[in-house]
This record gives C-alpha cells, sequence and structure tokens, in this order.
C-alpha cells in the first residue's frame, strides 16, 4: 500500500511540474498584446507577418488581439475575414481576440462594402469562436465563455483565463461608441443587449478573481473608453455603464487591474481612472496600456510576476522591419 501511495504521488508531482512548465521558477511568465493590424489591407499582410514572426520569437504564454483586423474603410468580406484567419494560425502559441469596431459596427459604410452590422458580427462569431478552444497554435487551451450561460449563449467572444493565478478576460466592447448609434437602425438594441451581457461577464470575471484570491486581472476589451473624457458633451454613453462598474468593481479588488485596449492607435502606460467626484486623484491599482496599431505595427510584452507589488510590467516590441 505504501509502495502504490509513493508511485502515485510521484505521478501527481509529474502532473503539476507538467502544467507548470511555462512558469518561472518565481511563478512569473510573460504574454504579448497588440491590436489594430493588419489595418490598410491588403499592404498590411505582409507587416503583420513580421509582427508575428517576432511575436513567436518572444515564446509568450500566449498572446492577445484587442481587435481592428482592418480599418473602417476595408472591405468586410470573407475573404478578409478568412485571410486574417489564416494570419492568426501562424502564431505559435496559444491567442486570444476579442472583436474591434471595423470588423462589424463600421461595415454599414459605403467604403466598407454596405453591409448589415449585425449580420457581419454574426460571422465574426462563426468564423473566430466556434468552440471555447484558443486560435493559433502551440498548446491550445479551453477557455471559460459567457456563452455557457443560456441566457447569455449569444455571447461566444466573452471569454476567461488564468495562468500563475492571474485572472484574464475579454470584453466585447467596442469603437464608434460601443455602437450605441441613433441614426443606425438596430444599433441601439444590438448594443443594449451587449451592454446587459457585458456587465454579467465583468461582475463574473471580477467574483472569480475575488474568489480565487487572485493576485491581479487583467481585461482586454477593443475601445479606448477614456478617448473623451474631457468632452462635455456625452459622446461617451457607450461605455457608460462600463466605466461606473470598472470602477466600483476595481476599487473594491484593491490588487492590481491592467485594462489593454487598442482603438485610437497610440501606444500609452498611464492611470486615466480617477476616484469619483475628482479630476487628479488617480484610482492607484488601475493601469491602462494601449497597444500600437494602424501604420505603427509593432507589439507588446507584459511580464506577469504574481509575487510582486503591481504584477505587470510592459516593454515594448519593435518590430525593425515595420519601421518607418
Amino acid at each position: 500500500m505504501k509502495m502504490i501511495i509513493r508511485m502515485f504521488c510521484r505521478l501527481l508531482l509529474a502532473q503539476l511540474a507538467l502544467c507548470n512548465l511555462s512558469l518561472g521558477d518565481d511563478g512569473s511568465f510573460h504574454f504579448c498584446a497588440l491590436g489594430d493590424m493588419p489595418y490598410y489591407l491588403p499592404a498590411d499582410y505582409e507587416r503583420f507577418d513580421n509582427v508575428i514572426d517576432v511575436v513567436n520569437a518572444e515564446n509568450p504564454a500566449f498572446t492577445v488581439h484587442v481587435g481592428d483586423t482592418k480599418s473602417g474603410s476595408s472591405l468586410c468580406s470573407d475573404e478578409n475575414y478568412q485571410r486574417t484567419l489564416k494570419s492568426f494560425s501562424r502564431f505559435e502559441h496559444p491567442l486570444i481576440y476579442t472583436p474591434g469596431d471595423n470588423e462589424w459596427t463600421d461595415c454599414n459604410r459605403a467604403a466598407a462594402g454596405d453591409w448589415d452590422a449585425v449580420e457581419r458580427l454574426s460571422l465574426v462569431r462563426k468564423l473566430f469562436f466556434k468552440d471555447s478552444n484558443t486560435l493559433g497554435g502551440g498548446d491550445a487551451f479551453k477557455l471559460t465563455v459567457q456563452s455557457s450561460d443560456p441566457q447569455f449563449a449569444t455571447y461566444v467572444e466573452n471569454r476567461m483565463w488564468s495562468k500563475g493565478g492571474v485572472v484574464f478576460a475579454t470584453v466585447h466592447v467596442v469603437g464608434s461608441n460601443n455602437n450605441r448609434q441613433e441614426n443606425i437602425p438596430g444599433a441601439v438594441e444590438e448594443f443594449l443587449g451587449r451592454d446587459e451581457a457585458n456587465e454579467a461577464w465583468l461582475d463574473t470575471v471580477f467574483n472569480r478573481a475575488s474568489s480565487t484570491n487572485a493576485p491581479a486581472l487583467a481585461l482586454f476589451i477593443h475601445a479606448n473608453p477614456f478617448r473623451d473624457l474631457k468632452d462635455e458633451r456625452d459622446p461617451n454613453a457607450g461605455f457608460a455603464r462600463f466605466l461606473e462598474q470598472l470602477q466600483k468593481r476595481t476599487i473594491a479588488f484593491e490588487k492590481p487591474v491592467l485594462l489593454v485596449h487598442g482603438d485610437t492607435h497610440y501606444f500609452r502606460i498611464d492611470k486615466p481612472m480617477m476616484h469619483e467626484g475628482t479630476k487628479r486623484d488617480s484610482v492607484e491599482n488601475f493601469t491602462r496600456l494601449e497597444v500600437f496599431g494602424a501604420s505603427n505595427m509593432h507589439a507588446l510584452r507584459i511580464d506577469v510576476d504574481p509575487s510582486s507589488p503591481q504584477v505587470f510590467s510592459a516593454n515594448q516590441v519593435i518590430v525593425n522591419a515595420n519601421r518607418r
């Protein structure tokens, strides 16, 4: 009996070691983030390949693409989506993707092909979110998907996973005012349903991080929800609920929260979230990271050390072949 127990323990230890092969000795690891690329089609496909090659050389645990796989004036054709999916297969490690506005909300533009936006979103969901596995290559893993809840069966793109105890999640928040566009038939109705789903999903993500005593949380969206905060008009109605909920849950969580997004094509790391009623009192445990994009086709490497106070640290991954 003792021999059997010893053999079982050895097997268990071996399995645990296997599960943590990609973790450093101190539990640290790194991932990459990018977005708003390829942008100007078809010319940027080659430049996107350059990015993928450099990211593969970084050997990240995973990469997250935060949306806009084309410009708002590029055709929303089946062929362009299939071509992007082919590019995604070149990643030699797991890839997670969240859609941008250019893939669907802006498809009603004449230059983009005058498509129905909701129909294009349905195609994006069908092509890129056909199951709960990661995209790309390497050791694919399953993601927790919001659509497993029958109440939100449509929202296959909202996904969650964890590594080193840190919780990661995508939330489908896009540019073009999050599709709250009064002048487009059906847009507001689509927005309201997705906004409700996102509210439930964000609570689920923060609840998971709290219940597992996660050392940190990272969220990935497409839109820059902070872009017009200095404008006294109401351009942020599409982001109002998301920002309010994110602020409250972040403050209550107390540990580091990283928000990674694209949309405005301006690499930055800052702390734009303020305590309520203030303009300069930053929420200290919140950090915003905007990826490179559009003409500046580079990537970011984010190192994760769960034992450090800030957990996340970001570094630029400049693709020399893409330098202007």
